[in-house]
C-alpha cells in the first residue's frame, strides 16, 4: 500500500502541519520526514528540541505503519509510542530530517507474527536525525500496535 505520507500526517496531526512536515520515499522504501528550520526554531536560532523529538517520533510511527501495511493492509490498527528518548548530539542550524533505521529481520518478523496472531505487538526502533548530511540527534522508541475492536 502506497500512502501520501505528507498529506496523511499533515491532515491527521495538527502539529505535523504546524511543523511543515514533508515525506519522501527512499530507494529502500523507508520514509524520511523533513521539516524547515523556520517553524521549528528555538530562541537560540537552532532546532527546537521538541520539534526534533516530535519529528523522530513521527518517523518511527510511520515506519511501524509502513511495515504493517506491507505485511497486510492494516486498516483498524492503532499505533502508539510507549517510550521514547532523544539524544541531542549537535545544534541544528538548518532544515532537518528524520528516518527510522530498519530493525533486524528476525525482530521485524517476530513483531509482524505476534501482531497477526494476537493483534498486539511492540517494536523498538532507532531513528536518526540529520541536518545537511550530519547526524545531529538520535531517538529510540518503543511502539505498540494493536488491532482495533471494530
Amino acid at each position: 500500500m502506497s500512502r501520501d505520507w505528507t498529506s496523511f500526517l499533515r491532515s491527521s496531526m495538527p502539529l505535523a502541519d504546524a511543523m511543515a512536515v514533508t515525506a519522501q520515499t527512499l530507494p529502500d522504501g523507508r520514509i524520511a520526514l523533513a521539516v524547515p528550520l523556520g517553524p521549528n526554531v528555538n530562541d537560540k536560532g537552532t532546532g527546537f528540541g521538541g520539534s526534533v523529538a516530535t519529528l523522530a517520533t513521527l518517523a518511527g510511527w510511520v515506519e511501524v505503519q509502513r511495515q504493517l501495511d506491507q505485511f497486510a493492509p492494516a486498516s483498524g490498527v492503532e499505533i502508539v509510542i510507549q517510550r521514547g528518548e532523544t539524544h541531542y548530539l549537535k545544534p541544528i542550524r538548518n532544515d532537518f530530517e528524520a528516518c527510522a533505521i530498519l530493525p533486524d529481520a528476525t525482530e521485524l518478523e517476530r513483531f509482524l507474527r505476534l501482531y497477526a496472531r494476537k493483534g498486539l505487538a511492540r517494536l523498538a526502533l532507532t531513528v536518526e536525525v540529520h541536518c545537511q548530511g550530519e547526524h545531529v540527534a538520535q531517538f529510540g522508541g518503543d511502539y505498540v500496535a494493536s488491532r482495533n475492536a471494530a
